[in-house]
């Protein structure tokens, strides 16, 4: 099982998502993960945010408000959809060091 008591370095991620590209993980992965985040409402109330906060802009601004509301999304999540994306993805890296 992977540590997560350190964060692995760029590097370290950038050949995590590459292999998962490649063996077809990552698109499942995100799959679940958007399934999960429909379900539990997330986009539902991160639309609602949007909408609010783009109405007290006073100039129309997208980066901005991707800006303003992007720590609060990922705040929304809920800590289930987020260990079970962590699993999915342990599981993946378990599997591979397994086969090598």
């Amino acid at each position: 099982m992977v540590s997560t008591t350190e964060k692995p370095d760029e590097a370290t991620l950038n050949s995590i998502r590459q292999r998962l590209m490649e063996t077809g993980d990552w698109d499942r992965i995100q799959k679940s993960l958007r399934n999960q985040l429909e379900e539990n409402g997330w986009v539902d109330d991160l639309k609602d945010l949007a909408k609010e906060k783009a109405r007290a802009q006073e100039t129309p601004n997208l980066e901005g408000l991707i800006k303003e509301i992007s720590e609060t999304a990922r705040g929304m999540i809920s800590d289930n959809t987020r260990r079970d994306v962590v699993q999915e993805i342990e599981a993946v890296l378990d599997r591979e060091v397994d086969q090598a």
